[in-house]
Order: structure tokens, then sequence, then C-alpha cells
């Protein structure tokens, strides 16, 4: 190396060094602000379509109109199966720039899918710093999850309150401190606000089984009396702002929307389709919380058990309930449990944790998938390619974008191939260089393909600018 070289590697290994070192003391704004800017960069699309074209509307007519108690649609007459607070803060957002855009649109999804994040890397924190940053990774493993924060689903608002709901009841009991309770029932408040009675019921039948499974019988029975009372108010306050807005006729139609009409519709039942199909979208997380579940299941029932084994037992009773609870509702779709990936993610990540010889195999086999995941995007590529000679409706995956982003990525795996060989942190390191591969996959091949394929059958696409101005 040349003499006048040094000064220079020594500036850029001194700002690599205090780069780690941010994300080391700060990793939950780390966590926050990286998440955010690549849910943002996710949203990109020309159009929206599908049922949340609905929700465009929503906010344009709020632009117009002012806020209301209800979002209101085409009719200027008030939607009733939804609350307003989504509406109000997507208005909120697109209120400085005068207009709706999609980052607008997307940015309080993608704020609160961010937070949740945070928060599951702070409770596997509670146990391991190195148990909460697989949990991350695993999130942004989970196809599910990426697709509800990509299609503006209000389920992702469930989710965070679930996990914060769960967050604080767990970090009270192992901090001592019940003050944190207080967040609990704040959080049990927003999810009725956010989604309405299920809203609060999702996260309460989680935290209701932790208690059950902690045999805390005294919290058990306070927190349900609790909850109770607070969704008696929230149906009360909903009512009241229905008839507000829309008289006797609206009120019925808001109670049978976001109510009754939920256990009875023209679905099939369908029972098993959160055990099977819906189940599946969630990849490649829910299959590792799965193999967990099942390798350490035996560990549940012993009277005493490793703090570690009771968080993977709340975590599975956790995911049971969501199960069970959303197979009574005759509408089923894979994003209305969305609140399961905390649950799964964290329960994926505990193979990282273990040092057992069986979740070595299992994380050595991950690590190796990773590690071909860009060549075999490349291959699908191809494949398309080969796909669009013979077909009468071709896919149009961006060909440029994935094409660059995972030969970047295979660029950077051959040069720096030491670090995924001897680096203290190769195994992490490798599982974000294989995060970083299904993330390019999913913005440059999954939804463009999706995207277009919907286009075609959209009757009504929604065309905005993706900037705020």
């Amino acid at each position: 190396m040349d003499r006048y070289d040094a000064p220079l590697v020594v500036e850029r290994t001194s700002r690599a060094g205090m780069l780690t070192g941010l994300i080391t003391r700060n990793p939950c704004l780390s966590i926050f602000f990286m998440t955010l800017a690549v849910f943002m960069a996710l949203q990109y699309k020309p159009a929206v379509l599908n049922y949340t074209t609905r929700f465009v509307d929503f906010a344009e007519y709020m632009l117009q109109h002012g806020v209301t108690l209800f979002p209101i649609a085409d009719d200027l007459k008030p939607y009733p199966d939804y609350t307003v607070l989504n509406t109000l803060l997507v208005y909120l957002v697109s209120l400085p720039f005068g207009r709706v855009s999609v980052l607008s649109m997307g940015f309080p999804s993608c704020v609160a899918a961010s937070l949740m994040l945070v928060f599951i890397y702070r409770l596997g924190a509670l146990h391991s710093k190195k148990w909460g940053a697989y949990g991350v990774l695993f999130s942004l493993l989970t196809w599910a999850f990426l697709d509800g924060v990509n299609s503006l689903a209000l389920d992702i608002y469930p989710a965070l309150l679930t996990m914060m709901c769960f967050y604080f009841a767990y970090s009270a009991e192992m901090k001592k401190d019940p003050r944190r309770l207080v967040f609990l029932y704040l959080g049990l408040a927003l999810g009725f606000a956010f989604r309405g009675p299920i809203g609060l019921i999702g996260p309460a039948s989680v935290i209701g089984a932790y208690y059950l499974l902690s045999r805390q019988w005294r919290l058990l029975l306070l927190f349900s009396l609790l909850s109770g009372v607070i969704l008696a108010v929230g149906v009360v306050l909903l009512a009241w702002a229905a008839y507000l807005q829309g008289g006797q006729a609206f009120l019925e139609e808001v109670l049978n929307m976001q109510g009754i009409g939920r256990f009875g519709s023209d679905h099939a039942p369908r029972y098993y389709f959160y055990f099977s199909a819906g189940l599946l979208t969630y990849g490649i997380t829910v299959f590792y919380a799965i193999n967990v579940i099942l390798r350490k299941y035996k560990l549940f029932f012993r009277p005493t058990r490793d703090k570690d084994i009771d968080l993977l037992l709340y975590l599975s009773g956790w995911l049971l309930v969501l199960l069970v609870l959303f197979t009574v509702p005759s509408s089923k779709k894979a994003r209305y449990i969305l609140a399961i990936t905390p649950a799964i993610s964290l329960l994926a990540a505990y193979l990282f944790v273990s040092k057992e010889a069986v979740f070595v195999r299992a994380r050595n086999g991950l690590l190796n998938f990773c590690l071909k995941l860009p060549m075999l995007g490349l291959g699908m590529l191809v494949a398309v390619l080969v796909y669009n000679n013979f077909a009468n409706v071709p896919l149009q995956p961006n060909y440029l974008g994935a094409g660059l982003g995972l030969s970047a990525l295979l660029s950077f795996y051959h040069v720096k191939q030491e670090y995924f060989v001897a680096h203290p942190y190769r195994e992490f390191l490798t599982l974000s260089f294989g995060v970083a591969a299904f993330l390019i996959l999913d913005m440059f091949f999954f939804n463009p393909i999706t995207y277009h394929l919907e286009l075609m059958i959209e009757p009504t696409p929604k065309f905005l600018p993706y900037w705020f101005w």
C-alpha cells in the first residue's frame, strides 16, 4: 500500500467504526429508520389497486370535505366497515402537500411496521440482544408481512399493538414494574380505535393466553375485567359516532359490519385455512417457527422451566390463539393474522440462540440457502424470460432492478467472502445477506409481477404520484 493511501484507509475505517458504534448504541432508532426506508422504497408503484383503492378515496374526500367521524366514500356517505383513524393519519400526512400520494398513503403503515420491528427487538433483547436482532431479520424474511405493508393492510396496526401489549405485559413481569401495564390498556384502546372490536379482541386474546400460561391468575382476572370495560366503552363510542354521522340506519350497519357480520357471511367456512394455505404465505419464518415448537414442546410441560423456554411457550400460545380466533369468522384472508408475525419471527430466531446440534444443522442449512438466494433469483429471472416466450399473459418483473441488485450482492459476497467465513458475526451477516436478496426479489420481482397481473383486471386503478410533493 502506498504511504499516501494510509490516511484514507484510516479515515474509512474510522467512519465505519463510527457507523457501527452508532447502530450499537441506538439499536432501536437504527432499526426504525433503516426499516422505514426499506418499507417506503417497497411502496413504489404507479397506482393503488384492489381493495386499497377505497383508502385513496377516503383520504381524498377528507382533504376535500374535512375531518369526519367515519370515512366517506364515492356517494359522500359514511363507510361502515372501517374506523376513521387510519384515514385521519393519511390525511394529516397529505395535508401539508395538498394531495394524496403513494408515500403519504403508505407512510402511517410503514411507521407502524417499523415500530413493530423495534418492539420485536426489545422483546427478544429482554433475554439477549442476539435473539432480538435475529427476530427482526426473520420478520423481513416473512413474505405475508411485507405484502401486508405493501398493500396498506389495516391489519398492520393490530399487529403492532399486539406486539406492544405483549411486550409491556411480559416486561412488567420480567422487570417487576407494574406501571408498564398502563401502556397495555392504552394499546388495547388504540387497537379498537384503528380496527374496531376485532382490533381489541386479537391483542386481548394474546395477553389472556400469556397470563393463563404463566399462571398469573389475579392479573388474568383483572385484565379480563378491564379489557371487557374498554371493549364496552369502545362499542358505545363507536355506536355514538355512527349515530351522529349517519343516524339509526348507519348505526345498525356499523354494528353489523364490524361485529356480527364478521361471523356470518357468504364466505365458505374453510376452518382449515389458517392451518394450511393461509399459514404457508408466511414463508420460511413459519416453517422454522414450527420446527422450534416441535423440538421444544416437551419442555413446555415441565414444572420448572428456563426463562428462554418460558418465552417460547408464550410465543407458541400467541401463535395458536390467533390461528384459532381468526378461524371462527367466516371471512378469511392471510393478512388478517398479520399479528402472528412477531411470534413466529422470535420463535424462528431461537435457531440462532440455541447451541443444540439439531438447531445448528437447521441454521447452517438456512445460511447456505441465504448465500445461494441471489443466484436462485437470477435463475428465476431467466426462467420468467423463457416462460414469457410461450405464455399468453407474460409476467413483467423489473429485470433491470432485480438483475443489477442481485448481481451487486453476488459481487459484494465474492469481494468480502472472508467476512462470511471468519468474521465473528458471520451468521448475522450471512442472514442479513439473505434478507437483502429477499427484499430485492420482493421489490423488483414479486411486486411488479403481481402489480401488472392485478392491473389487467382492476376496473378503477388509482394512479398517484409517488413522492409527497
